[in-house]
């Protein structure tokens, strides 16, 4: 009777252990379980951390090249505004213009001038800026006229029978002649000191 007690208390016991043991690896693997969630969990915190610090960065650095651009665009409308207010600049549909009219110089010296003074000799694209000095030239390739900037002309003001340096004399450079309100242009000798204009293209 005795044995069969102690037999009895022994499985139960052994039971006991056993449940207690599968509580335990339970726990454990739980606790486990909830570690990597919480290292996982701090990894994702330091990315979102990381990326709000590149996002933030960013946004510094675009805010200072507004900064930047603001005060260029400002620094650019003053200089603007000065080169506009002197006698010898003329502002014109988004355009400077400096007239020489007290010296001549050839089509070459003109452009030199022009370039010196950060502009370049006119180019025509309308009848509003054709009473002026204009920066056309067919000396790389004879009756291939190409502006200042590099473009073929395209819309040109001719006067009658011109250009004709093909036919007579050697007529690389453009002029404008003071003999017609219109189509006034005619090609003359580069080497002729005459007046010029020079256009300085407005950034604004």
């Amino acid at each position: 009777m005795k044995m069969a007690l102690l037999h009895n208390s022994f499985t139960n016991l052994t039971q006991e252990r056993d449940q207690l043991q599968t509580r335990y690896t339970n726990l454990t693997e739980g606790r486990d379980q909830l570690q990597t969630s919480y290292t996982i969990l701090n990894q994702e915190r330091d990315q979102l951390q990381t990326s709000y610090n590149i996002l933030n960065q960013e946004r510094y650095q675009f805010q200072k090249r507004i900064e930047d651009m603001t005060k260029e665009i400002t620094d650019l409308r003053k200089k603007l505004q000065d080169l506009s207010n002197k006698q010898e600049w003329v502002y014109l549909s988004g355009s400077f213009y400096h007239v020489s009219s007290t010296k001549k110089k050839s089509w070459q010296g003109s452009r030199d001038d022009c370039v010196q003074k950060g502009a370049d000799l006119v180019i025509i694209n309308s009848r509003e800026e054709q009473p002026m000095w204009i920066g056309l030239t067919d000396k790389e390739t004879e009756g291939r006229w190409k502006w200042v900037d590099g473009t073929l002309l395209t819309q040109s003001y001719w006067m009658h029978l011109e250009p004709n340096g093909r036919l007579s004399r050697d007529e690389d450079c453009a002029e404008i002649s003071n003999n017609f309100l219109s189509n006034s242009w005619n090609d003359d000798l580069c080497n002729i000191e005459k007046f010029w204009i020079c256009e300085m293209t407005s950034p604004l």
